[in-house]
């Protein structure tokens, strides 16, 4: 699972803000099930920055998301930016590329909370 976050700071902003950065990827990082936490610096754009956050699972992206200090401050900071949970699709290593098996149901999209024991399909 990916939480990748696109952020626009103000340069005059950007100490305090990859201060807050830092924090929230320490306190991500010391979750169980979060394998690790980059933030990057736009090379063309100096206002431009983006926080991936890479959890082994779904469900630990979301149990990683639970603890009070976590929603405390990482909520609050990754809602000044433009996040979004991704399901990880396709891997790379050492010249080699292979797809992982979705683990989210094929009817996903239109599943409301009735149909909670329904169909358990992947895409």
């Amino acid at each position: 699972m990916l939480l990748v976050c696109g952020f626009t700071v103000p340069e005059t902003e950007s100490a305090e803000f990859s201060a807050d950065a830092a924090k929230a990827m320490r306190l991500l990082t010391a979750q169980a099930g979060c394998v690790r936490a980059v933030l990057g610096h736009s090379a063309d754009d100096p206002d431009r920055w983006a926080l991936t956050v890479e959890f082994a699972s779904v469900v630990a992206y979301r149990r990683a998301m639970s603890p009070f200090d976590v929603r405390e401050h990482v909520i609050p900071f990754l809602s000044r930016g433009d996040a979004s949970a991704y399901e990880v699709h396709t891997t790379a290593t050492d010249g080699q590329a292979g797809n992982r098996v979705s683990v989210v149901a094929a009817d996903a999209g239109t599943a409301g909370p009735r149909d909670a024991s329904g169909p358990a399909m992947p895409r």
